[in-house]
């Protein structure tokens, strides 16, 4: 009779350990890229070659994540070394970078919101708006890496709280 009882209590724990709880998060590595962040759900990953103004090929590499129709999270990075530019600070490449994106999306207003240059992560974090989109970014310059860590929403919905747990999630490894 104990057995009887046993059975359904097993299957209950069985079922309920089944379910991701909805705020679980993936954590998402990169071992080419060296750095782990989290996704709201498993990133698909993607890769493109580009050329510099100076015709060196080099790799866009991308895991994006879009949940909903308005809000995509995208995780970017760039392996730079073979044209790293050599009379440049590491504040104006995060400022270059900043706007290269802003300027690639059509941004109608860009706001910098951080620049962090001391320690061995440097970035900067911005936001901007377009007119179909409002988005807060984070760039880093690490070891000659490009890392653009993107989110974007409907301007309805405006900027998550899930933007910041993306972006703080970021680990160099």
């Amino acid at each position: 009779m104990k057995k009887f009882l046993f059975m359904p209590l097993v299957a209950v724990v069985a079922l309920l350990c089944s379910f991701t709880p909805a705020n679980q998060w993936e954590l998402y590595t990169s071992a080419d890229g060296h750095f782990s962040i989290s996704f709201p759900e498993k990133p698909e990953e993607s890769a493109e070659d580009n050329t510099t103004e100076e015709n060196v090929i080099f790799k866009i590499h991308m895991a994006t994540s879009a949940p909903a129709d308005d809000e995509v999270y995208i995780a970017g990075w760039i392996d730079m070394t073979p044209f790293y530019p050599k009379n440049k600070t590491v504040k104006q490449i995060l400022e270059d970078g900043r706007d290269a994106a802003a300027a690639s999306m059509r941004a109608t207003s860009v706001k910098t919101l951080a620049t962090e240059l001391s320690g061995d992560k440097p970035y900067i974090e911005f936001m901007f708006v377009t007119d179909e989109v409002t988005c807060k970014d984070r760039i880093y310059i690490i070891n000659k890496f490009q890392y653009s860590l993107i989110t974007i929403f409907g301007l309805k919905k405006g900027i998550q709280p899930s933007a910041d747990k993306f972006l703080t999630s970021f680990k160099p490894l």
